[in-house]
């Protein structure tokens, strides 16, 4: 008589016989439960444009601390109505796309805004600024095959 196979034997029996089934395409409504079968890619950098980390105001931080005129105001989301000026600030918003000529980003709560000026705290290049694609850049991988 015949031992019996362990559960190891048996799962590694099975496995050895196993073959992929051919890939096909779902839309993703159906693709609950599936596995891919090449890797997603992202197809934009994430985000599309440098942002704003935080509410502020966007300026050059060479041109801080001090008090500078608010030029514009930018929505999250929303382009720049133009470059920012020299010696000005930009009032932005989270997710806002940071003027052209600006560098970063002061913080609302390190800023006093006043009948159009704001008194900004010193600010360093690149703070509170999110890059163009530093989530996730074109052509990355988002997620593996075989998920």
């Amino acid at each position: 008589m015949r031992a019996l196979a362990t559960v190891e034997e048996a799962l590694a029996a099975v496995l050895a016989r196993a073959r992929p089934l051919p890939a096909e395409d779902v839309p993703l409504e159906h693709a609950l439960g599936r596995v891919l079968a090449e890797p997603a890619t992202a197809r934009t950098d994430l985000p599309p444009f440098p942002s704003s980390a935080m509410d502020g105001f966007a300026v050059r931080a060479a041109e801080t601390p001090g008090t500078l005129p608010i030029a514009f105001r930018v929505a999250a989301g929303a382009p720049a109505p133009a470059p920012l000026p020299a010696r000005a600030a930009a009032a932005i918003a989270t997710g806002g796309v940071v003027p052209e000529g600006a560098d970063a980003v002061v913080p609302v709560e390190e800023a006093v805004e006043r009948n159009g000026v704001v008194e900004l705290a010193a600010a360093r290049p690149g703070a509170h600024v999110r890059g163009r694609g530093g989530d996730v850049a074109a052509g990355a991988v988002v997620v593996p095959a075989g998920v």
